[in-house]
């Protein structure tokens, strides 16, 4: 009981000194939230993008398979959190008809850093800020599940219990 009071206590102590958002602040992701949703439907944006182990990957090329698109970065808790979820579904689906790409800001140091903690069965593209910021991504985790033909079928932002029940869902849509 001591260790949950003390716990506790940390937490509150934590949330009261951390800095609270702006009302502009609070709009802008708003915003960007909408404008992500807004986008199933749409031709996901042209990309080029290169993982960590140096395989490059374009939207034309993928072009006949899925893409699964987990933004995410380092230190968001719902990112972390939801590791065990997004890799039960790589490890489900295989990568036979699906390509799954794990987007990030950050730099590849501290990407790796992560990864000698944490396993991701996915490709990680590290060092993609005007990649993650012109597709409007301002909440973390944020999924796009991308069609054969390379339209935005599905669009999940955050985490929560029913994010991987979504996403299959809109996989197995995908491979019917």
């Amino acid at each position: 009981m001591k260790y949950f009071s003390t716990v506790v206590l940390l937490l509150v102590v934590y949330c009261a000194s951390a800095q609270e958002p702006t009302p502009e602040q609070i709009k802008q992701v708003a915003d960007a939230k909408k404008e992500v949703k807004r986008m199933k439907g749409e031709k996901f944006p042209d990309f080029e993008l290169t993982t960590l182990d140096g395989k490059t990957y374009k939207n034309e090329e993928l072009l006949g398979k899925i893409v699964l698109f987990n933004f995410w970065f380092t230190s968001c808790r719902p990112c972390i959190m939801e590791l065990p979820d997004i890799n039960a579904i790589v490890e489900e689906y295989g990568s036979d008809e699906i390509v799954y790409i794990a987007p990030t800001f950050e730099n590849q140091t501290k990407v790796d850093k992560f990864l000698t903690r944490f396993n991701m069965e996915y490709e990680v593209v590290a060092d993609v800020k005007d990649f993650v910021l012109g597709n409007n991504i301002r909440s973390f985790p944020t999924h796009f599940v991308i069609d054969r033909e390379g339209y935005i079928e599905k669009v999940v932002i955050g985490y929560s219990v029913l994010t991987d029940n979504m996403l299959r869902k809109a996989i197995n849509k995908l491979l019917k």
